[in-house]
């Protein structure tokens, strides 16, 4: 025989058996791209699929392949067939659909924010502590490569030190019902906000002070033209300073259908970085292209190193359908991919995982704390 022959391991790991609540099979993050991401990655397998309706859980199953249906989310957690819970419905379901799983010792993966309520994100983090799982959060900018590749380069003193970071965004929703009000926590300020302050904090260090104003501009009806009251508002301006001493400004809007999409303009004593968005008509947030020079050289866009992609997700499609007429990009799905590889690691490892519900905790304060100053200051 051969002593050079490779043999596969006797025992290969099993996958992680993910039941994801929120699986709509005809529209959803939940079916659009956890279910295809699941797919794609080897270390996974969905099992279990859940809705609000038994015969659209049924027709999910059926057509995600998964081998059971429910539409109690605490009893698909409770199934022990399901090892992971990966949450992907509306905002105020988050902290009882999370609860039930945590109670039921299975991991969690939970789309951002993790509650309306900062003291409901903190009784969550403290159960996870306490059941001994890992839960993760879906802060997916913490898994986007050119935001990862910037945050490599700022540490390995490719612009110096850092100075400032000034991020202009342009985003939709704002029209919608479900954004108009702060009543439901799925607005601006509590969703995009809080992605992006997440992704500040976890990439380029602390937001130790801030200021913020915010606006409403949007009248008040929605996207059918059918009378809304709006409370929430559709543009916040965010300044202040990082532990390193670097200045913060954000000018975040949802005001309009003008000029989508991100610019990162990072900024130290030796160079600057910047990101933008990829494509335009689709202001995915984590769909970047790095460009960057040191000063006095022409900025140029930067390759971004293979592995911080996720070379499960195949290289086209580019976008891939999510909701009726909204499309998710495949950098969304990268995004997503390496934080399920990421948890997955931990969970066979029993490592630490990051963004956990700790940190989703310390966001959600943050933004918090930043829209009662705006209600304070009368938005």
């Amino acid at each position: 025989m051969d002593q050079h022959t490779n043999h596969a391991p006797a025992n290969p790991p099993k996958p992680i058996r993910v039941g994801i609540v929120g699986a709509n099979p005809d529209r959803g993050w939940g079916s659009g791209v956890h279910r295809r991401v699941i797919a794609l990655l080897p270390e996974f397998e969905l099992t279990a699929v859940c809705t609000t309706r038994q015969d659209t859980a049924e027709r999910a199953a059926r057509q995600f392949g998964a081998r059971h249906a429910f539409t109690d989310p605490a009893a698909m957690a409770a199934h022990p067939e399901v090892d992971l819970v990966a949450i992907c419905v509306l905002a105020p379901h988050h902290h009882a659909v999370a609860r039930a799983a945590l109670m039921a010792g299975k991991h969690v993966y939970c789309e951002w924010p993790l509650a309306v309520t900062p003291e409901q994100a903190a009784e969550l983090a403290e159960l996870a502590t306490q059941r001994g799982v890992k839960a993760m959060i879906g802060l997916h900018l913490n898994g986007a490569p050119a935001l990862r590749h910037a945050a490599r380069l700022v540490t390995e003193g490719y612009i110096g030190r850092l100075q400032a970071i000034n991020l202009r965004v342009r985003v939709p929703g704002s029209i919608t019902r479900t954004m108009a009000t702060r009543a439901h926590g799925t607005h601006l300020l509590s969703i995009y906000a809080g992605h992006l302050l997440g992704a500040i904090t976890s990439h380029f260090g602390a937001i130790t002070e801030w200021t913020a104003r915010g606006a409403i501009h949007l009248p008040p009806v929605d996207e059918t033209g059918a009378p809304c009251p709006r409370d929430a508002p559709d543009h916040v301006l965010v300044h202040g300073r990082l532990a390193n001493g670097a200045l913060l400004s954000l000018d975040l809007g949802s005001m309009t259908m003008a000029d989508m999409g991100c610019e990162w303009r990072i900024a130290g004593s030796a160079g600057t970085l910047r990101l933008r968005s990829a494509a335009p008509d689709m202001p995915a947030m984590e769909a970047l292209i790095l460009s960057g020079a040191p000063t006095g050289e022409a900025m140029r866009d930067l390759p971004l190193p293979p592995e911080l992609d996720c070379p499960a997700i195949p290289p086209e499609p580019l976008r891939y359908s999510a909701y009726p007429g909204v499309e998710a990009s495949r950098d969304a799905l990268v995004a997503i991919g390496t934080l399920y590889q990421h948890l997955g690691e931990a969970i066979r490892d029993d490592g630490p995982v990051f963004p956990d519900f700790a940190h989703a905790l310390a966001i959600q304060r943050l933004v918090a704390d930043i829209d009662a100053a705006l209600i304070a200051d009368g938005t």
